[in-house]
C-alpha cells in the first residue's frame, strides 16, 4: 500500500468517524449526513517530517519535538471548522491526520511527545472505566503509540505512561520524555496514535493519529515506485 494511499484511508477514517457521530450545521444544530454532497473537497496530503539528517549523501540520526495542540479543522465544505486535537511542529502547522514521519531503516529517530492541550476535553468520556485521572484533575492525559513498531518498552507509549501539558503530572510507568525509534525492523508503513489509559478512543476520535514510514532503499529501488 502506498503512502499516500494510506494518508487518504486516515483522512478518510477520520471524516468518517465524524459522519457517523453526526455533524453540526453552522447555527450549531446537528445534521444528518446525507445533507452534505459527496466529493466535494480534495484530500489532502499530509506535511511529512523527516525522521534522519542527510550529511554528505550520509543519513544520519535525528531528534524531533513533536506536539499535540487543540485548534479547528474544517472537514467539509459545508461545515463550520470544528475543534479537534492534532499532532504537528507548532499549533499552526498541526494537521489531522498528523504529519508522516518518515524514517530510514536502521537509522534512528527520537522524538519528543509535547502536550499541548487544554484542560479540559472537547469529548465526553466513560470515566467508570480503568482511566488516566491526574492527581489534581486538570489537563489532558496523553501518550503516543508507535502502533506495529517494535521498540524498547520505555518508547513503546504504554498506556500508564501518560502525560498532561508540560509534563506536569504523568503515569505510574512514563519514564522520559524523549523516545527512541531504532526503525531496525522490516521497512513499511506504520501509524502513530494516543495511547492513554480509557482515553485512547476520545482522543483518537479528537484527531490524534498519524502516519510513520521506514523505508529502505534496496527495498524500494527496484520497484520503480515514484
Amino acid at each position: 500500500m502506498s503512502l499516500r494511499v494510506m494518508e487518504r484511508i486516515a483522512v478518510v477514517l477520520v471524516l468518517f468517524l465524524a459522519l457517523m457521530l453526526g455533524v453540526l450545521s453552522s447555527s450549531g444544530q446537528l445534521i444528518s449526513p446525507s445533507q452534505l454532497e459527496m466529493f466535494v473537497d480534495e484530500i489532502q496530503d499530509m506535511p511529512r517530517i523527516q525522521g534522519f539528517h542527510v550529511v554528505n549523501g550520509v543519513s544520519k540520526s535525528k531528534s524531533l519535538k513533536i506536539g499535540m495542540f487543540k485548534k479547528h479543522w474544517k472537514f467539509h465544505r459545508d461545515l463550520p471548522p470544528t475543534p479537534v486535537y492534532a499532532y504537528g511542529t507548532s499549533k499552526h502547522t498541526a494537521t489531522v491526520p498528523g504529519p508522516t514521519i518518515e524514517a530510514i531503516h536502521g537509522i534512528d529517530t527520537y522524538v519528543t511527545w509535547q502536550n499541548h492541550l487544554p484542560s479540559k476535553h472537547i469529548l465526553p468520556w466513560d470515566p467508570t472505566i480503568p482511566t488516566a485521572i491526574p492527581f489534581t484533575r486538570k489537563g489532558i492525559p496523553t501518550v503516543v503509540h508507535l502502533h506495529g513498531g517494535i521498540d524498547e518498552p520505555e518508547s513503546d507509549g504504554n498506556s500508564n505512561s501518560w502525560f498532561t501539558a508540560g509534563f506536569k503530572e504523568k503515569g505510574p510507568t512514563w519514564t522520559k520524555k524523549r523516545y527512541h525509534y531504532r526503525n531496525m525492523q522490516q521497512p513499511g508503513n506504520l501509524w502513530y496514535h494516543d495511547h492513554a489509559m480509557g482515553l485512547t478512543r476520545v482522543n483518537l476520535l479528537a484527531g490524534l493519529i498519524g502516519s510513520y514510514i521506514i523505508r529502505h532503499h534496496d527495498v524500494e529501488a527496484p520497484l520503480g515506485l515514484p
